[in-house]
């Protein structure tokens, strides 16, 4: 009989624990997902939107070749910055494990974080004056005579954006890349230096393979936080559409939210279809298990 109670109580300690949790997950994700869901069957007419169920919204979606283009330019732009970020991102953790202490390695991955202590409109503006024809890097230039006349190619161009986005999100790779070095078992990089293992053969067979969680969760990170970055595209592009700008012009000329919904919700499921392919390839619970 006590043990019965015993379980009974358990059980009640382990709703009493995830209540919280799934009242947030629910108040926050689903009601909201809901709302966004049943905009997007809803009759768009002038400027106002009539409670009239339609699948218009979803059918412009599918056929429209403007939104297909932003589409694809969207996932390029995102699958570019990944790829970007791991080649910055993964020499930074590996340094940051292997030629730093431990406490060494995680205090300067904290410093990468301070930039998030201001807002992410004002990082990404805080390029205009430094990649401007009159910012510090065409104004040191002329001042040396490398050049005759600022570059233009510098700002509003694929240049600024793709540095606004390695400033964001680096540290989104570098991260998660850092933790899974850290579990790597130092005996089996000697044992590969004892089997003769020169450095480019102990990286290809041991260190990039038990670091592959990291990158696979790192990616994840940088390529759903890229191709949903509203900022870098609008003030650093030089006009270049992405889906959440897409969204945005939607929304701010023509207050057409049935349009904006199911382009939200169409984004929602490729990132979702994106993150699942993924993970099927690679099983980054080996990070939680140590």
């Amino acid at each position: 009989m006590s043990k019965i109670s015993r379980d009974s109580v358990s059980i009640h300690e382990s709703y009493l624990l995830a209540g919280p949790s799934l009242l947030w997950f629910g108040v926050f994700l689903l009601i909201p997902l809901g709302v966004i869901s049943y905009y997007s069957v809803l009759t768009y007419s002038s400027f106002s939107v009539q409670h009239t169920l339609t699948l218009e919204p979803w059918i412009n979606v599918a056929t429209s070749a403007t939104i297909r283009e932003v589409f694809l330019e969207t996932l390029l732009t995102g699958a570019v910055v990944t790829l970007l970020t791991l080649v910055f991102g993964y020499p930074l953790a590996y340094y940051l494990r292997f030629y730093t202490s431990q406490n060494g390695g995680i205090i300067l991955l904290l410093f990468l974080i301070i930039p998030f202590w201001t807002s992410g409109v004002i990082r990404t503006l805080g390029w205009i004056p430094v990649l401007g024809k009159e910012g510090v890097i065409n104004q040191v230039l002329l001042l040396v005579g490398i050049i005759d006349q600022p570059l233009s190619w510098l700002l509003f161009s694929p240049v600024s954006q793709i540095l606004g986005y390695l400033q964001n999100y680096v540290v989104f790779m570098a991260a998660p890349i850092y933790i899974a070095l850290t579990q790597v078992d130092e005996g089996l990089l000697d044992a590969s230096e004892t089997l003769r293992g020169g450095p480019v053969a102990t990286f290809r067979n041991v260190t990039w393979p038990l670091s592959l969680p990291g990158v696979v969760i790192g990616s994840i990170f940088v390529f759903v936080l890229s191709i949903g970055n509203f900022a870098v595209p609008q003030f650093l592009s030089g006009g270049s559409s992405t889906i959440s700008t897409l969204i945005y012009t939607t929304v701010n000329q023509g207050l057409d939210y049935p349009a904006a919904a199911a382009l939200s919700l169409t984004l929602l499921v490729v990132i979702f279809g994106i993150v699942y392919l993924s993970l099927r390839r690679v099983d980054i619970t080996e990070l939680a298990r140590g």
